[in-house]
């Protein structure tokens, strides 16, 4: 007896297996469809969304055009004056830019001056893409360029990189903070190609697909990843940014925000054209205006944006995210900044059609230009 009741236990047994086995197989099967099905789902969303954002630039565009032909400037040497003392930011949008050249601006160009919005309602204009970066020498590694340079930028790796104009004026920023006496500062995160931010996003989604499906499923995933094509990171104009000193616990553990080093950007680097991107209340510090609804991000993320030195300047006196910033040229379409009476930039912005931009360019004055992805070329003027 005891020889068959082994027997048909094993017997038993192996049933069990093979129905867990065939549950298993089952599972493994759905696991694979749905997750098939909801990347099919994200790939859909994103092609909607990005049609509707071109849609909206296309109409932005239309009604600039009529604006434009509808209003024309006269050219007037005698603009308002500003106050004598201190920075004033005037509206000249009545007056025209006044004589000089005209400058062209090619198109990879106007994708590298620092005013190209992203965000969660703007993803990335559809000719700006990885394919950009593979031939050419616009993306630099901090580490291996400042080393060139002369001055040891530190990274957590050499495949930190971000676009030049942004690398050069970071590695001005970080001369002047040694100047002052702050060294040791550490930049972790720069450029995210589009198949590494997927990557991220379809790793923080399988975190949530045994709960969520599709758009609900999406949402939950962008709480803490971006959408690929949103993500401030694959612009190459943003760095994430702390204070690292090796074998130092004493000098790590001081909170970023509550260190002088942090104090130290908050007052400067506007200066050499960088911007905190993602103010919410009460970060980075007490004071801090809630910018989060215009943003879309409430997280507290200790990102700094190359944007470019005229335009941080109007942020900062201001205090506009980029956002902000590129309402306000839209309602004011020409401003002029003056430090102590005396003019610094001007800025002004014109209709993006698409390709290059001949921008005018006055007597005196150097040149920058922008497009800001809301359907406008933003020029930056420079005055010595």
């Amino acid at each position: 007896m005891t020889g068959e009741n082994t027997k048909d236990a094993y017997t038993r047994l192996k049933h069990i297996l093979i129905v867990l086995l065939v549950f298993t197989a089952i599972a493994a099967i759905g696991f694979v469809y749905a997750r098939n099905t909801v990347e099919q789902q994200f790939v859909q969303l994103q092609e909607q969304r990005q049609k509707q954002n071109e849609e909206r630039v296309a109409l932005r565009e239309q009604w600039l055009q009529e604006q434009a032909e509808a209003q024309a400037k006269p050219v007037d040497e005698s603009w308002p004056q500003p106050d004598p003392n201190g920075w004033a930011i005037v509206d000249v949008s009545d007056y025209d830019v006044k004589a000089g050249m005209t400058e062209e601006f090619e198109r990879y160009s106007l994708e590298t001056n620092g005013l190209m919005l992203v965000n969660r309602w703007h993803y990335l204009p559809t000719d700006f893409n990885d394919d950009r970066f593979e031939n050419g020498d616009e993306l630099l590694s901090i580490m291996s360029q400042s080393n060139a340079d002369g001055f040891s930028i530190q990274t957590s790796g050499r495949s930190v990189r971000i676009q030049r104009n942004a690398y050069e004026h970071l590695l001005q920023m970080l001369q002047a903070a040694k100047e002052s006496g702050l060294e040791n500062y550490m930049i972790e995160e720069g450029f995210r190609s589009n198949a590494e931010q997927t990557e991220l996003f379809l790793n923080e989604q399988s975190k949530f697909e045994n709960r969520y499906t599709g758009e609900v499923l999406i949402e939950k995933a962008r709480e803490n990843v971006n959408i690929p094509g949103t993500s401030e990171y694959q612009t190459g104009l943003a760095i994430r940014i702390r204070r690292y000193k090796n074998k130092d616990a004493e000098f790590n553990k001081v909170a970023f925000t509550e260190s002088e080093h942090f104090q130290w950007l908050k007052n400067h680097s506007w200066e050499y054209g960088y911007v905190f991107r993602f103010p919410v209340s009460d970060y980075p510090t007490a004071d801090t205006t809630d910018k989060s609804w215009k943003t879309g991000e409430s997280k507290h993320l200790m990102v700094f944006r190359y944007v470019g030195v005229a335009a941080a300047a109007v942020m900062h006196q201001k205090d506009f995210c980029l956002e902000e910033m590129i309402e306000y040229m839209i309602a004011h379409p020409h401003l002029a900044v003056y430090q102590d009476g005396v003019l610094k930039y001007e800025l002004y912005r014109m209709a993006d059609t698409g390709g290059s931009a001949a921008v005018k360019v006055p007597v005196g004055a150097e040149a920058d230009a922008s497009i800001d992805n809301m359907g406008g070329v933003i020029v930056s003027l420079y005055y010595n």
